[in-house]
């Protein structure tokens, strides 16, 4: 674990309020010179879109946001043509408005209406890309600025991303390169800096939660839940206020994990796959009818086939029985050999979501949102273990996570209605939350 601890820079990015919905400012010409440093996963600094080759594409299954510098941009484009079907199709948003969520693109069907036949962009291909909007000039990336840097992640709502991502056995390490805009443009969309001591508490705490997580000395069931008890811990303390205290806190932490104190502690955590079914299902049914990603659909009905355990079916003991032989018999042998997938998982969302850098209770229902996708995704893949039995591979796995991903990732009613159902159940809490995590 101490080990561990050393062998990561610092970095991380915010994406809560959705692929569309974050808070950007302007670009910063300080920090895009030459010299400028930007950090981000060894996966991204080579991936370009794939386009058309792409089993999906990000301009369908969710708003198109136009942030305030690119409507004014079209409000000067002439009155016929392209520039005339932008102004139809652009809507001012008139709840909670910024900068970089300005207005919007209004659809006529779940596709963006300037998405030609052959799956390319007509503003991009007309106009160029300095005339998108931010969210489509940088997605799958996210940019947020350091005092030193700027960090870049990608959302796993890219099946590239994912692809890349996911399926490196060696895990998720970070770049540092140079960025160049001379050659590579002025960097979009990036959020702004945050104060030098909440900035300094986060990334300490970044890098120990990215160091827990990649221990692969143990199961990781056991990282994911004593990282529970760690950000449970700092988030209802004043450990995150200060880094003096904080490092204390990480210390003992260290030093309890080291002792196999912690370790022990998870082994007599409950197991109660029954209940952690019955509430992945109930999330599911939540959110099932608003889902518009069809892959995803696709694939979580093909999972809960393989459970039995479809439509409004009751729960009963023999669904229960069946889970826990489909976990032992078919999820456990593969994963035996991809778990690193999962590992990857995480550290992206963790990367992708900034979490560590929000204080008090937001800390903890950061940490909340993470499990629980974890625990649908487990579920979801424990039925797909089932109905493919030794068919199943680890391209199934990654079109699942981004599927899963780009329905969940940009809609807040999910993480409302997520974190609503668990309070009001009283279970957001590690006793109840190790019930999602173990099996």
């Amino acid at each position: 674990m101490r080990r561990l601890l050393h062998s990561f820079s610092p970095h991380d990015y915010d994406h809560d309020r959705g692929r569309h919905g974050a808070e950007k400012g302007p670009p910063d010409p300080a920090m895009q010179d030459k010299h400028t440093v930007l950090k981000m996963p060894a996966y991204l600094p080579d991936f370009s879109c794939i386009g058309p080759e792409c089993e999906d594409h990000c301009c369908y299954g969710w708003d198109i946001i136009v942030d305030k510098v690119s409507y004014r941009r079209y409000g000067k484009l002439p009155s016929t043509g392209l520039g005339k079907r932008i102004r139809k199709v652009m809507r001012l948003i008139r709840k909670d408005p910024s900068d970089a969520r300005y207005a919007r693109f209004v659809r006529s069907s779940e596709v963006c209406p300037f998405l030609t036949p052959s799956r390319l962009c007509r503003i991009q291909a007309e106009l160029g890309q300095d005339l998108l909007p931010d969210t489509c000039a940088i997605f799958p990336r996210h940019l947020r600025a350091r005092q030193a840097w700027i960090d870049l992640s990608a959302s796993m709502a890219c099946p590239e991303i994912a692809r890349r991502a996911l399926e490196n056995p060696k895990g998720i390490e970070i770049l540092e390169v140079r960025h160049d805009p001379a050659t590579a443009g002025m960097l979009r969309g990036i959020e702004p800096k945050q104060p030098v001591e909440v900035e300094a508490s986060g990334l300490a705490l970044r890098v120990f939660v990215l160091s827990l997580l990649k221990d692969r000395t143990h199961e990781l069931w056991r990282r994911v839940m004593a990282l529970g008890f760690l950000l449970e811990a700092v988030g209802f303390s004043d450990a995150a206020s200060g880094t003096g205290t904080l490092t204390l806190l990480l210390d003992e932490f260290a030093h309890r994990v080291d002792s196999g104190e912690w370790m022990d502690r998870m082994e007599n955590a409950p197991v109660m796959s029954g209940l952690q079914l019955q509430l992945v299902k109930r999330l599911h049914d939540e959110m099932a009818p608003w889902v518009r990603v069809k892959t995803f659909r696709d694939c979580a009905a093909e999972c809960l086939a393989g459970l039995h355990y479809t439509g409004t079916q009751p729960f009963t003991d023999e669904i229960g029985r069946r889970y826990d032989l489909a976990f032992k018999q078919a999820y456990e042998p593969f994963f035996d050999h991809y778990a690193f997938m999962l590992e990857n998982y995480l550290v992206n969302h963790v990367l992708h979501h900034d979490l560590g850098f929000h204080q008090g209770r937001r800390l903890f229902d950061d940490y909340v949102m993470m499990v629980l996708n974890f625990a649908m995704l487990k579920t979801y893949l424990i039925g797909m273990a089932a109905r493919h039995g030794e068919r199943m591979n680890a391209a199934m796995v990654t079109r699942l996570i981004y599927s899963f991903t780009k329905a969940v990732e940009p809609d807040a009613r999910f993480r409302d209605y997520a974190l609503r159902l668990l309070a009001q159940s009283g279970c957001a809490d590690m006793m109840h939350l190790a019930v999602l995590i173990k099996n």
